[in-house]
């Protein structure tokens, strides 16, 4: 019998709940007692917690705390597990998706759940820095976030690259770390400029831990700077009105915009949007993607920007 196979059946002995002397196991195993000891290491290396007794009654028993129970869950909940799961590991900015795999793997084994095919889901425009990269910017920055509310944090050093395509030395406090469309940032206070700023972790190119700690502002208050719509100060409000055509009519049907949308279907190839967004910039290449099947409403500097861009571009080409 193999290693492999004499440490599951170890377990499976153990895990009756009575004390067992190391020559019992031994004996019952028909191996050296020197094994038992490997035995047991190779078992709480696998997340069992074996307890040892001394004295001449003393041995080995499980700490039964430590067996992953039977957790009762209707079809529905198993299948959502499932599909959550596929949801998951298809996503090339999640951070933990060893640690994901084994903890599920784990849930299905205490379930005696067979597994369904995953969801066949794609991750469209995924970033471009790969997972690992990715991973060492979000691990450092959790790393010097303050435990606590009075607790100290790690400055950071870390040369960023602005939209311009221009690179700075920053020394930055780092409070929140957030996903916002589908990319991680992190709130961070910048010693630059003496103010709380949004930091895009792939364009972080470099990035160091210093020695120098801090802690957070008493004023500092999270909903100041984030809301149900992402990044608070990323902005003003923008009130966007247009009419969508064609296929376009049932897209925009489909999605959340912004704060206050409105959506009305005026006819099949028809559909009238009203919505609050921020960022000019994003507002005019959203609407752009609408090609020559949108119009847009009203008099707004949402319109004169958009017909600016139009002309510039017609002026380009």
């Amino acid at each position: 019998m193999g290693k492999t196979a004499l440490c599951i059946k170890m377990l499976q002995i153990l895990n009756s709940g009575r004390i067992y002397k190391i020559s019992e196991l031994a004996s019952m195993l028909e191996t050296n007692p020197r094994n038992i000891i490997e035995y047991r290491n190779e078992l709480e290396e696998a997340g069992y917690v074996i307890i040892s007794t001394p004295g001449k009654y003393g041995g080995y028993k499980l700490d039964r705390t430590s067996v992953i129970p039977s957790i009762k869950l209707s079809e529905p909940e198993k299948n959502a597990l499932t599909q959550g799961s596929g949801y998951v590991l298809t996503r090339n900015d999640f951070m933990y998706k060893d640690d994901f795999r084994s903890a599920m793997a784990k849930i299905y084994s205490s379930l005696k759940h067979e597994v369904e095919d995953d969801p066949t889901l794609f991750n469209r425009f995924p970033l471009a820095m790969p997972l690992e990269e990715l991973k060492s910017r979000y691990d450092a920055m959790k790393d010097c976030i303050p435990p606590s509310e009075r607790g100290k944090g790690k400055v950071l050093s870390i040369t960023y690259k602005s939209l311009s395509g221009e690179e700075k030395e920053r020394r930055i406090h780092p409070y929140k770390l957030f996903m916002y469309n589908n990319a991680w940032f992190v709130l961070a206070f910048d010693e630059r400029s003496g103010e709380m700023r949004y930091f895009k972790l792939n364009r972080i190119s470099a990035f160091a831990r210093t020695n120098d700690t801090f802690r957070r502002l008493l004023s500092f208050n999270e909903s100041d700077y984030l809301d149900d719509f992402g990044m608070k100060n990323n902005g003003e409000w923008y009130n966007v009105e247009f009419i969508a055509h064609g296929k376009y009519a049932t897209l925009v049907t489909e999605r959340i915009y912004g704060k206050n949308q409105a959506v009305e279907r005026i006819d099949q190839n028809s559909t009238r949007v009203s919505v609050e967004m921020r960022d000019m910039e994003g507002i005019i290449a959203f609407l752009l993607g609408f090609g020559d099947n949108i119009d847009i409403l009203g008099s707004s500097a949402v319109k004169d920007e958009y017909q600016r861009k139009l002309k510039s571009m017609s002026e380009r080409s």
